[in-house]
């Protein structure tokens, strides 16, 4: 009850000060800015300069809008208020969703408390609740003194403020030391984490190809998540656990210290009209959450062009496409920057309010603070100021903190936003393929065991449709395919271009869900793909033979990797040193730019002669190699007791074979399968 009468009397004589001394104020102010002309005319100027900018920048946006719009190519609205988004990364951000996600990112890389994150975590706690007792203690010490020694001349204060301080500022070294390095360290530890979570999701069953290639997800650029998304959200997490905490318990330290001075009833009616002023205020900007991610995903855009442009770097020049890409990749770069040049200007209502929210804590703080020791008359004047100074102290960090504490919900909204696109890909990745009913499901575990028993590839009423991730009317490759393929029975796959006869291919390889039927292939490392486009991984020529496996190395090892190199006529790739006497050590940058076509498909080949395995898929894996040579390959394949299962279009590849399945390609999924008699024996 005295708190109240106390508080309502102080807002009493606030209230007559301001009637009887306005005047003087206003007067004192502007006397002050007559004299000082070079701060006016920059104050001007700054202001006339802040708003010229602002007002051309919007005019020049909206014309860049417009000119888009009309041109098919509009830039994004999804961060206006007033746009209905329809994709969900657009959607408003739910708070509750929000944190819910974010505890499961963070349980990803600190699962127990036990577990390296957790004592990272547990760490940076206590270094946090160091520094805030550092922090507020000393602060209140150190002002008394000082303020003492100085109204008083005293030199024994002084000696005081000098040990108290000095030992302040190395405690403070040694924890603001070790609470940066910490911030560092679990940034890095919740990258580390997160990206080898979605490494192995990635990874995991061809994941990679349905999100990259079939679009499952819709989830865009998803290389710009795992690379920039995580590191962007670890640095915004990391930071944000101690620019959160410690204002919160620095709020608490200080305002249970003021309140001997100030009593508790005067700081609580502080913070709540401050509480009030900031909500209210707040209503009043963008949503950044929304910007980040629309933002993120621009940029992802942009950075994918320019992988497609290196990709493709040779097609394009043979074709002189120079100009058309430059004009592609500025067009991305427009769209980037044209919406961030929108948000910046979104962004100004923000700092707007967070400024106001700053300077008014200051403004009507100081007056909650200033009147308790102006209505003191009684005490002594070295010690009213040396109590008002330290009390002073006290509620500016107390009242710093809480408008710390209020301005959060920047860094959360921003953090929401990478955050919902992390977990939006994590449940892309974690999402199975189309669950199969149960006749489909039924036919399929018939077929495997079938395939099991005769030891062959099985195909059983298999129809394949070109898939269509949007939504388009999908086209019919191939319509009730029977086919058994066991040892020794080689199979040809002729038909035009475009009929189907990679797309069999990708179906045999799990890439791509059957419409109906099933199909059913040996199990473990048994089968090997030779695709037409090579895959040349990074690494030495060795981890080219050796891929997928990366054995040790060892001499026996080298020696069958280069005699299989030997045979496909690449023994000049080896390059032989003091120290690698077989030369397999070689290693370049890419080896797509140093290898012909011919020459890729050949380490193919000597991929397949060092595996062996007992069937091969070959997908017009000899393309590139002219024919005198081409029967060389196939003959030495054959002669390991490898079975092959072949597209080509060259017809005297059939010799090689004892079954041809010709598609016929007319969109109705026909096919024909016929027995080759001039078959040479290999056996």
């Amino acid at each position: 009850m005295s708190d109240a009468v106390s508080l309502l009397e102080g807002l009493g004589l606030v209230g007559t000060a301001l009637r009887r001394h306005s005047s003087s104020g206003i007067s004192s102010t502007a006397r002050s800015l007559q004299k000082d002309s070079a701060f006016c005319l920059f104050l001007g100027l700054s202001t006339l300069g802040f708003f010229h900018r602002t007002s051309s920048e919007s005019l020049s946006l909206k014309k860049l809008r417009s000119q888009l719009a009309l041109q098919g190519n509009p830039l994004p609205r999804a961060a206006s208020k007033n746009h209905k988004a329809t994709s969900s990364r657009q959607k408003k951000i739910d708070s509750q969703q929000f944190w819910k996600e974010l505890q499961w990112l963070l349980g990803v890389a600190a699962p127990t408390a036990t577990s390296k994150g957790g004592q990272l975590m547990a760490a940076q706690f206590v270094l946090l609740v160091m520094r805030t007792m550092i922090t507020v203690r000393c602060t209140k010490l150190n002002t008394y003194f000082l303020t003492r020694a100085i109204s008083k001349a005293s030199w024994s204060d002084w000696t005081k403020w000098v040990y108290s301080f000095t030992g302040w500022m190395a405690a403070s070294t040694v924890v603001n030391s070790g609470l940066r390095y910490m911030e560092s360290v679990i940034a890095l530890e919740l990258r580390q984490k997160l990206t080898e979570r979605a490494h192995r999701k990635y990874l995991l069953n061809n994941a990679f190809y349905r999100l990259a290639v079939l679009r499952h997800g819709n989830l865009g650029t998803v290389d710009q998540r795992i690379v920039s998304d995580i590191d962007a959200f670890s640095r915004e997490a990391a930071s944000l656990y101690g620019h959160s905490f410690k204002p919160i318990l620095e709020f608490f330290l200080s305002l249970h210290e003021a309140s001997k001075e100030l009593g508790m009833g005067r700081p609580i009616a502080l913070f709540a009209s401050q509480f009030f002023i900031g909500a209210t205020l707040r209503g009043l900007t963008p949503s950044l959450g929304k910007m980040v991610a629309l933002e993120q995903e621009l940029e992802g855009n942009f950075r994918s062009g320019h992988s497609r442009l290196i990709a493709s770097a040779e097609e394009v020049a043979f074709l002189k496409g120079s100009e058309a890409e430059r004009a592609l990749l500025d067009e991305s770069l427009h769209r980037l920057i044209g919406t961030q040049r929108w948000h910046a200007l979104k962004r100004i209502r923000k700092s707007i309010v967070d400024n106001i929210t700053k300077f008014q804590g200051l403004l009507i703080g100081g007056c909650f603070v200033h009147v308790p020791f102006l209505a003191r008359k009684s005490a002594e004047a070295a010690e009213r100021i040396s109590d008002f100074r330290a009390t002073e102290e006290l509620m500016l960090r107390c009242g710093s903190a809480f408008s710390e504490i209020m301005l959060l919900g920047k860094s959360l909204d921003e953090l929401a936003g990478y955050t919902s696109r992390i977990v939006e890909m994590f449940r892309a990745l974690e999402t199975p393929p189309p669950a199969r009913d149960a006749a489909s499901l039924a036919l399929a575990t018939r077929t495997a065991n079938e395939a099991k028993t005769k030891d062959a590839i099985v195909i059983t009423n298999l129809t394949v449709h070109q898939p269509s991730p949007d939504g388009t009317e999908p086209r019919v490759l191939i319509t009730g395919l029977n086919l058994t393929v066991p040892k020794g029975r080689h199979v040809i796959v002729t038909g035009p271009n475009g009929c189907g006869k990679t797309s069999l291919f990708r179906v045999l390889a799990g890439l791509w869900l059957p419409v109906e039927g099933a199909v059913a292939v040996p199990a473990g490392k048994r089968m090997l793909w030779l695709p037409q486009s090579s895959y040349l991984v990074t690494g030495t020529l060795r981890d080219q033979v050796t891929y997928p496996d990366r054995p040790t190395s060892s001499r026996s090892t080298d020696e069958k990797i280069a005699d299989c190199l030997e045979k496909v006529g690449l023994k000049k790739l080896c390059k032989p040193s003091s120290d690698d006497a077989l030369g397999l050590g070689v290693r370049h940058h890419d080896w797509n730019d140093v290898l012909s076509g011919g020459e890729k498909q050949r380490v193919s080949f000597a991929r397949l002669l060092y595996h062996k395995p007992e069937y091969a898929i070959l997908d017009e894996a000899t393309a590139a190699i002219n024919p005198e040579e081409e029967s060389k390959l196939y003959e030495m394949v054959l002669g390991v007791g490898t079975t092959v299962f072949s597209i080509a279009h060259r017809l005297e590849l059939r010799k090689f074979h004892t079954t041809e399945l010709h598609v016929v390609g007319d969109g109705s999924g026909t096919f024909k399968l016929s027995e080759l008699r001039n078959t040479l024996d290999w056996m």
